[in-house]
C-alpha cells in the first residue's frame, strides 16, 4: 500500500480517540434521545407528525360524520 504509514497513523488516532471518549462517560450512563437530538429537532418533528396525521385524521372524522348522517337519512 502507498499510504500504509498515513493509514496506521490515523487507525491509532482513532482508536485513541475512542479510547479517550469511552473513559469520559459512566458506564451506567445511558444515552437518551436528548442527548443525540438538536435544538430544533424536538419541534421539526412535532410539526411534521402533526402534517402527517391530521389530515388523515380529518378524512376520517368525516367519513364517520358521513356515515352517521346517511343512517340519519340527513343527506
Amino acid at each position: 500500500m502507498i499510504f500504509n504509514g498515513r493509514y496506521e497513523r490515523a487507525k491509532k488516532w482513532q482508536l485513541e480517540q475512542k479510547a479517550k471518549n469511552d473513559a469520559k462517560y459512566d458506564p451506567g450512563y445511558e444515552i437518551t434521545p436528548e442527548d443525540i437530538m438538536e435544538k430544533g429537532d424536538m419541534a421539526a418533528m412535532m410539526i411534521s407528525g402533526f402534517l402527517t396525521i391530521f389530515p388523515i385524521a380529518v378524512i376520517v372524522l368525516l367519513i364517520m360524520v358521513f356515515i352517521g348522517m346517511a343512517f340519519m337519512h340527513i343527506l
